[in-house]
């Protein structure tokens, strides 16, 4: 799950959007291969449709290289609005002996 808990660093797109120049991610990423999620980049967000899959989005783009490592079959990622302004997260990952791992964020 520290690939989702690590910042990845942000695109331009993520920039525009947020409205300012960060550029995020991890101060190892120079000397390792660290994965990261950019849903820091929404953090500040209006918990919307859009908000909700681009976090969704994110948490798969950051959980991808289980299943590019063969170590997973499948991940699979709810997102919704848990209260106003809170988002509730789940995390299903079907390793590839088919037994399932879930978290919560």
């Amino acid at each position: 799950m520290q690939s989702i808990h690590n910042h990845a660093e942000s695109t331009a797109n993520d920039q525009v959007r947020m409205g300012v120049m960060a550029r995020g991610g991890c101060w190892g990423q120079e000397l390792l291969n660290i994965v990261g999620s950019r849903d820091w980049t929404i953090e500040r967000e209006k918990l919307t449709p859009q908000t909700l899959s681009l976090a969704k989005r994110f948490y798969e783009e950051a959980l991808a290289w289980l299943i590019n490592d063969g170590h997973a079959k499948a991940i699979e990622v709810l997102v919704w609005v848990d209260k106003p302004n809170q988002m509730g997260r789940n995390v299903t990952i079907t390793l590839s002996d088919d037994s399932k791992f879930k978290v919560i964020l």
